[in-house]
C-alpha cells in the first residue's frame, strides 16, 4: 500500500508519527526542553545499596531533586512540596522520584534510607562516589559548592534548586525553577503522558 502513496505524503506521514511523541510533554508551569538532553553515564548506589545507572532511569517518567540529608531547610521543603503535589495529584503517578545527594561524604545510603521516611519510603535516594555524582549532576546542569565552616566536620553545601525532569528514555526533558508552587507541581505531575 505505500508504495502506491506519493514520496512526499509517506514523508509527510513519517514526519507526524515521529513528532507525536516529542509534542506530547506539555507542561503549563514547568520548562520543556525543545529537544531532551542526553544524561551521562554514571554508576551510583541507591538506599538500599543497590547499583543504579541510567539504565534504571528507563521506563517511566523521573522527577530529580539535588540536595542533602544536613540541609536546614531548601531541601526538606522541597521534598514536602514534591510530596504534597504528588497527593494532590488528578491522576495516578506516571513517575518516580529521585533524591540525588550532594554530599556523599556524610549522605550514605542508609543515612538517605531514613531520610526519605521522612516523606516517601518508595522515592528513591542516591549516593556514590564525588566523580560519579558530579558526572550526572553536571549533565543536568545542576551545581554545587561546599561552603567550609570554622567548626570540624560542619560545613554546608550550596546547591541548584531545581527540580528536573527525565522522559522515559533516561534524557532531560523539563525542569521546574524555584520559587515552587505545590499546586503547579501537582498540575504539572497530572499531565504527563503515560510513558510508551
Amino acid at each position: 500500500m505505500l508504495r502506491s502513496l506519493p514520496c512526499a505524503l509517506i514523508s509527510l506521514l513519517m514526519l507526524v508519527a515521529c513528532s507525536k511523541t516529542e509534542r506530547e510533554l506539555v507542561l503549563q508551569y514547568g520548562t520543556v526542553l525543545p529537544t531532551p538532553r542526553p544524561v551521562a553515564d554514571f554508576m551510583l548506589l541507591d538506599q538500599n545499596n543497590i547499583t543504579f545507572t541510567n539504565t534504571d532511569l528507563h521506563g517511566s517518567w523521573t522527577i530529580l531533586f539535588s540536595g542533602f540529608t544536613y540541609c536546614p531547610d531548601i531541601c526538606p521543603l522541597t521534598l514536602g512540596q514534591l510530596h504534597a503535589a504528588e497527593q494532590q495529584m488528578t491522576v495516578q503517578n506516571q513517575h518516580k522520584v529521585i533524591f540525588v545527594t550532594v554530599d556523599p561524604e556524610r549522605d550514605n545510603p542508609a543515612g538517605l534510607k531514613q531520610y526519605l521516611q521522612w516523606f516517601q519510603p518508595r522515592w528513591i535516594g542516591l549516593t556514590g562516589k564525588p566523580a560519579e555524582l558530579s558526572t550526572l549532576l553536571d549533565s543536568l546542569g545542576l551545581s554545587q559548592v561546599r561552603i567550609p565552616s570554622t567548626t570540624a566536620g560542619n560545613y554546608s553545601i550550596e546547591h541548584s534548586t531545581a527540580i528536573v525532569l527525565l522522559d522515559p528514555q533516561g534524557r532531560m526533558a523539563a525542569y521546574w525553577k524555584a520559587p515552587l508552587d505545590t499546586a503547579q507541581l501537582a498540575a504539572d505531575f497530572s499531565a504527563l503522558p503515560a510513558p510508551e
